[in-house]
């Protein structure tokens, strides 16, 4: 199965990233001389991908649709815009995308994570692609950070199988200190999986968000392969005002 579309889950509000986000989208502040979606853009691209799909907020939408007609011209990527008007975590927003990638393959690109030195995207395809099923990307964190991520336990010390996730352990419950970081590439089989969780969410007024490691593990536990590939290169978190000074800087000289 190939792979032609990416889901980029854009509709929050920026509040770490305040005064900035009340006057352009998180996602369009620049980083060096190019909007930081241009790097998600033109990472897509090289894997020759040519349709994206922008999860956003009402308020949002007029910026994108503008960014949409110069990253046609520039990308070659078509912008389909679709709103999650009642956001209810990572899982809901990929979910709200559902409807136009249909049942084909599809990658999860999350716009805060900038990877530079080496194509993340392409080199999860291709891991999806000889396990037959998807494919996440991870990257090892301090032990002391694994509460602020979702965690992999990989089947044993030499594979890279993901046998379970869990999500944002405290440190003495984290089975390992491999996080996943922001790009996945899916099987067509997680929507039933998202369906299922939203559905349970809203029967039992659950205030939990739906992510999307609840989902991940009920396929595995169909017996659907998940590999997780390590990430070498550079990564910039854009989502907090410390990390996008440093990923404008560091960019910048480069553009």
């Amino acid at each position: 199965m190939s792979c032609s579309i990416a889901v980029i889950p854009a509709a929050g509000l920026g509040t770490r990233m305040r005064p900035l986000t009340y006057y352009v989208a998180k996602e369009l502040l620049p980083i060096g001389a190019r909007p930081a979606l241009d790097y998600i853009m033109q990472e897509l691209a090289e894997c020759e991908i040519r349709d994206a799909v922008l999860v956003s907020s009402v308020t949002k939408k007029p910026y994108f649709e503008l960014y949409a007609k110069e990253c046609l011209q520039t990308y070659g990527i078509t912008c389909h815009i679709t709103l999650q008007e009642n956001p209810m975590g990572l899982g809901h927003a990929v979910l709200c995308a559902k409807d136009i990638v249909g049942n084909s393959q599809f990658v999860v690109a999350l716009p805060d994570d900038i990877l530079v030195k080496e194509n993340a995207t392409m080199a999860l395809i291709e891991a999806a692609k000889e396990v037959g099923g998807s494919a996440i990307l991870s990257q090892r964190v301090d032990w002391a950070d694994v509460e602020k991520y979702g965690i992999i336990k990989t089947e044993d010390e030499n594979s890279l199988l993901v046998d379970s996730f869990v999500e944002k352990p405290p440190r003495d419950k984290a089975p390992t200190n491999l996080a996943i970081i922001g790009r996945y590439c899916f099987s067509p089989l997680l929507w039933a999986k998202l369906d299922a969780g939203l559905e349970k969410k809203l029967a039992t007024s659950d205030p939990k968000e739906l992510d999307l490691t609840i989902p991940m593990n009920a396929l595995i536990n169909e017996g659907h392969n998940i590999k997780a590939c390590e990430f070498n290169g550079i990564r910039h978190d854009t989502g907090k005002m410390a990390g996008y000074i440093h990923a404008f800087c560091e960019l910048a000289k480069k553009n």
